[in-house]
């Protein structure tokens, strides 16, 4: 008989946001430094705006990438995730948008097509720190960037979202934790079979 376990409730959530159009990812593909998933930051960049993403490589030549990681998460801790999602970055003469939004019309066929470019990834059992090896049990992102944590629970496990929201408040440290720093994330869910908290 298979027993009720939390990591059975991840995989459900995990295969549900598969079907909508997530991808998967492994938790090892996950720069710790830098707070992204640097492949899939800079596919969608260069899948979408390649031009700009050329001439900042005429600055970089090899190391364009890492510089252009580097860029991206220094602007997110500076201004924060959501402003960056919605004004982009800037650096050496080069401009780069980090999401497209649905158009609110047909009229731009361009427009809807960087759209459907947008890669959402989920991360099951993130380890996020370089002072230990806590996870978080699922963290989704969006062209790179994480946007959601989650902390879940199985209640026929006995625990809930009460216990998340104290695994948030007690076990997860945000002192040099970049993934846990204020504006860092659009938000940090708790979850639990039957209810939702942040």
């Amino acid at each position: 008989m298979n027993r009720p376990n939390e990591e059975r409730f991840e995989k459900h959530i995990e295969q549900t946001l598969i079907q909508h159009g997530f991808t998967s990812r492994l938790y090892t593909e996950y720069d710790r430094n830098q707070c992204q998933l640097q492949e899939e930051l800079i596919e969608f960049i260069k899948s979408t705006q390649k031009e700009e993403y050329d001439k900042l490589h005429k600055q970089f030549d090899t190391s364009t990438d890492k510089q252009l990681s580097k860029i991206v998460n220094e602007q997110i801790s500076k201004r924060g995730v959501i402003d960056v999602l919605r004004k982009g970055v800037s650096t050496r003469g080069c401009s780069f948008d980090m999401v497209y939004f649905e158009p609110k019309s047909g009229l731009n066929p361009e427009h809807q097509s960087k759209f459907e470019k947008n890669r959402f990834v989920s991360v099951r059992q993130l380890h996020y720190s370089n002072k230990n090896e806590n996870s978080i049990d699922l963290v989704l992102f969006l062209n790179g960037i994480p946007i959601i944590t989650m902390e879940l629970k199985n209640q026929l496990t006995g625990q809930n979202i009460k216990n998340s929201e104290n695994q948030y408040k007690y076990d997860r440290n945000p002192s040099g934790e970049p993934l846990l720093q204020f504006k860092r994330c659009l938000v940090h869910f708790c979850v639990d079979n039957d209810k939702v908290s942040m």
